[in-house]
């Protein structure tokens, strides 16, 4: 995903208490974020406030890029 992209959460691929700890943090499915910088640790931007999550547990997350001008977030809601 590019960075400064919008993207909404689809799926969380990961254990029970992974999982848990996401969605504390606010990654969780329905959610939108944005990828700030790229590495280790990817940064995301959710709720106007920056997150820090390793490689690893970033991987886990799928998300559907947003098109420039449509919101992946409004378009699946109105489906």
């Amino acid at each position: 995903m590019p960075a400064r992209v919008c993207a909404v959460v689809r799926s969380v691929e990961t254990d029970d208490e992974d999982t848990q700890r996401l969605k504390t943090l606010g990654v969780c499915v329905g959610r939108r974020v944005e990828l700030v910088r790229a590495g280790d640790p990817v940064i995301v931007k959710i709720f106007g406030s920056r997150l820090g999550l390793s490689v690893e547990l970033a991987s886990r997350v799928r998300v559907e890029i947003c098109d420039q001008g449509r919101c992946a977030l409004r378009d699946h809601e109105a489906a």
